[in-house]
């Protein structure tokens, strides 16, 4: 009974409710006037993005060069250390060249978009 009696009064919470907020007055407005919004188009928003995501995978990638060059140098002959140091370098140059195709698909699409058809 009071699984049943629990049922009823949350349905009844789900369903009501809302309409008390919903009996108010609705004031339209004309929107927000300074909301500082930049009217930049999306081309430009996405190569911003690719600019800043590209420096930072350069800088990402250096460390992970200077890193692999330290963990090389003081490896001592530790066959471990070497593995971890030649890793780091493969996967700073993958990185670095996941980023360059990213930013060049970008412009290719954006070259095939803006692209005029010559008659």
């Amino acid at each position: 009974m009071t699984k049943r009696l629990t049922s009823l009064l949350t349905i009844f919470a789900l369903y009501f409710v809302p309409m008390l907020a919903l009996g108010q007055g609705f004031n339209p407005s004309d929107g927000i006037s300074d909301a500082n919004l930049s009217d930049a188009s999306l081309y430009s928003i996405a190569t911003n993005l690719m600019r800043y995501l590209l420096m930072l995978i350069t800088i990402l990638a250096v460390i992970g060069f200077v890193g692999s060059g330290i963990f090389y140098v003081t490896s001592g002959g530790n066959s471990d250390r070497v593995k971890t140091a030649t890793s780091w370098l493969q996967y700073s140059v993958i990185g670095i060249i996941v980023a360059l195709i990213g930013y060049i698909v970008i412009n290719l699409i954006d070259s095939l978009l803006r692209a005029e058809v010559q008659r």
